[in-house]
């Protein structure tokens, strides 16, 4: 800003201003460094967070311009989740969240065949949602096929990465009930300026976790085992299973399409497991035994 004095004096804004170097010390640029690599982790474009770390080195002193170079090209983050994501809908779907405004946008949803859509419901209920056959289909797999979009009106909760992708939670004006959107399958993404009404609202982490791993598959399996929390984790990833501990004991919750899949997997766990529920899956588990056994007779015999 450039003054004059006197009657004829006053202020002028430089349109042309260099910014002062920005001070950084070496754990925060390691923090930013690696914060924009892991974009590319979380499957947002990569094209920001290039423009971005390039931007942040002109304005680092030259000491620290060479260190976020440095971890900028040491450091590779591989992609932990789905890309497709549209860091514009991110965008406008936080900016919508913090004003509590309503949100539209268009959404294509993934049916299971043979499977009915669940909605999610409030606290005392189970929750469910449309994010069907997500995070565990590698251990239970089905058939897919994509619906036409369909236009959704919501008030936006919270936006929660879990597993491969990302999700908003969020209250569906249209069907009167909570919803588990991915953001991958929405587009014409808008946030309005029309106010939410304040309501309550189930735990977002908790009501994704349940949509992802139980409610979207047609057998909701329960388990428990003397095991810690980090071994049963170790055999049932957070991404297909929601687990918890408990005074019995550490109790894994997790949602198939095949309790046959189910019994194999069991079988390979070092560790003992009791079936809470469903009572179908110990007829499974028998099966499975008989199968495993005959397999074993025949093998002596050849």
């Amino acid at each position: 800003i450039s003054s004059a004095p006197g009657l004829t004096g006053g202020y002028r804004a430089e349109s042309r201003t260099m910014l002062p170097p920005l001070q950084l010390e070496a754990g925060e640029a390691l923090a930013t460094a690696v914060g924009l690599a892991l974009l590319r982790g979380a499957g947002l474009d990569t094209e920001h967070a290039e423009s971005a770390t390039t931007k942040l080195q002109t304005m680092l002193p030259a000491a620290m311009r060479a260190t976020v170079a440095e971890i900028s090209t040491a450091v590779s983050v591989s992609e932990g989740h789905a890309p497709g994501v549209d860091i514009s809908a991110v965008i406008t779907l936080a900016s919508a969240i913090n004003a509590s405004t309503i949100a539209t946008f268009d959404y294509r949803k993934m049916q299971r065949h043979g499977v009915d859509d669940p909605t999610v419901t409030g606290p005392a209920g189970a929750l469910t949602a449309d994010a069907s056959g997500t995070a565990t289909a590698e251990l239970s797999p089905g058939p897919t096929g994509d619906h036409p979009s369909t236009p959704r009106r919501v008030e936006p909760i919270r936006l929660v990465v879990f597993g491969a992708h990302w999700y908003l939670f969020a209250f569906d004006l249209d069907r009167d009930d909570h919803r588990v959107f991915r953001l991958d399958r929405m587009s014409r993404v808008h946030a309005t300026t029309l106010s939410i009404t304040p309501r309550e609202h189930p735990d977002a982490e908790a009501a994704v976790s349940a949509a992802v791993t139980t409610t979207a598959y047609p057998h909701t399996v329960v388990l428990r085992t003397a095991a810690s929390a980090r071994e049963a984790k170790e055999w049932f990833p957070t991404r297909s299973a929601t687990i918890t501990e408990a005074a019995d004991g550490v109790r894994i919750t997790c949602g198939f399409w095949d309790l046959r899949w189910v019994a194999a997997t069991l079988a390979s766990i070092p560790a003992e497991i009791e079936v809470l529920d469903p009572p179908e899956l110990i007829d499974a588990l028998r099966d499975h035994a008989e199968r495993a056994q005959a397999v074993v007779e025949a093998s002596r015999t050849t």
